[in-house]
């Protein structure tokens, strides 16, 4: 939760920069790899590659739809899916999970505009202790937890649950480095606008 709330801070930080325009100045490098700029933050749309400290990330094919593998959307929701390829070009293994990932959109006008955002789908599940683990909710999905290994390239679908209403979506991620404290350091950010 702490990863979403950040990320959507860091969103409307971005867009505030930006004149609240959802027509931000993404920097669109064609088959150049878009790292961050000064501010900590790295932008691109569809198909660009940015380059985190952990790994390179190319979010393409980007879709809407109202029903997937025999899921159905809340009412007032349509699915957005969109396969995010992985690149590891460092010397470690990385550990992952789906939740690195969020779908962010704005909501209102001017003043009145405001920001949310949600995790890929996913389902908790409790064993007779209580305790929580949780798990895709289709095999298609991006695994909740993976290791994308050294010079590992990876392609994964992401499924999120968005308002129908709304048309267009930032798929990003925030780098969480460890500082050697409990709860680590909030690093670059990463956003990729989407369209379907």
């Amino acid at each position: 939760m702490k990863r979403l709330i950040s990320s959507l801070l860091a969103l409307a930080v971005l867009l505030s920069l930006t004149a609240c325009s959802l027509n931000l100045s993404f920097e669109f490098k064609g088959d150049k790899v878009i790292e961050p700029d000064s501010d900590g933050v790295a932008a691109g749309y569809t198909g660009d590659t940015l380059r985190t400290a952990f790994f390179d990330m190319t979010v393409e094919n980007p879709q809407f739809c109202t029903e997937f593998d025999g899921l159905i959307p809340d009412a007032g929701y349509k699915f957005l899916t969109a396969d995010l390829t992985l690149y590891n070009y460092t010397a470690d293994d990385q550990p992952m999970y789906d939740d690195d990932f969020n779908v962010l959109w704005t909501v209102g006008e001017g003043e009145d505009m405001d920001f949310d955002g949600d995790y890929p789908l996913y389902e908790e599940v409790r064993d007779k202790n209580g305790n929580s683990s949780y798990t895709t909710k289709s095999d298609k999905q991006m695994p909740v937890e993976f290791t994308l290994n050294v010079r590992e390239t990876r392609t994964e679908l992401l499924l999120f649950q968005v308002p129908e209403e709304i048309q267009e979506f930032y798929i990003a991620f925030q780098e969480l480095v460890d500082d050697g404290t409990e709860e680590g350091q909030w690093g670059d950010v990463f956003y990729v606008q989407v369209t379907p």
